[in-house]
């Protein structure tokens, strides 16, 4: 079977999976408990930069994260889709608006002069449909955070966020597919290895 087709499929098994899990009494403590483990392992710093999401229903909540990094003083960056099919990062600050972008998902308001940031980073912080062990990360299939991924330098951060029911054996993966340097879900953060990069902090 084409790779294609295998990431079809478990794209499909997986969006089940997430719908399952947000229907659950469970899941905002899973999703607080998956933001305080990554908290934990990847404590904010004053004046690093970190990009971040505003999750889609069923994808594990970054408000945690966001809340502590700015209060430590970091430098937070969220995405919007440009017109290219790219994600591009601008500054959000406390107080900053949100508008919703063409994929229903918040996305920092129109940033008028301000510029996006195009490197420096120290984290990235990616959601996903489905992640394994080796810190390969299925995606929605739209290819934008495949393509932002892909753009960075080996020794930047990346690190998945997720409910442990989005764990799978093994998901496919094509050449320009990047992994994550860990996972961090309700149950702990999983260290990768084998993703190109250092995963230390």
């Amino acid at each position: 079977m084409l790779v294609l087709e295998r990431k079809a499929i478990l794209r499909k098994e997986g969006r089940a999976r997430i719908r399952g899990w947000a229907a659950s009494a469970s899941s905002g403590q899973e999703g607080d408990l998956a933001q305080e483990h990554f908290l934990r392992e990847f404590p904010p710093r004053s004046g690093i930069a970190a990009a971040l999401y505003c999750a889609l229903p069923g994808e594990v909540p970054t408000e945690r994260i966001r809340r502590a990094y700015l209060a430590a003083g970091a430098h937070l960056y969220y995405p919007r889709v440009t017109g290219r099919g790219t994600l591009a990062f601008y500054p959000h600050r406390e107080g900053d608006g949100w508008e919703t972008g063409p994929y229903g998902i918040p996305e920092p308001a129109n940033p008028g002069d301000r510029k996006p940031r195009r490197g420096g980073w120290d984290i990235v912080v990616v959601p996903g449909v489905a992640f394994d062990r080796r810190g390969n990360r299925l995606g929605h299939g739209f290819g934008y955070y495949d393509r932002f991924l892909g753009s960075l330098p080996e020794v930047v951060l990346r690190v998945g966020l997720a409910c442990a029911r989005q764990l799978v054996p093994e998901v496919p993966v094509d050449p320009w597919d990047v992994p994550v340097h860990a996972l961090a879900t309700e149950e702990g953060v999983i260290r990768v290895v084998e993703a190109s990069g250092s995963p230390e902090q």
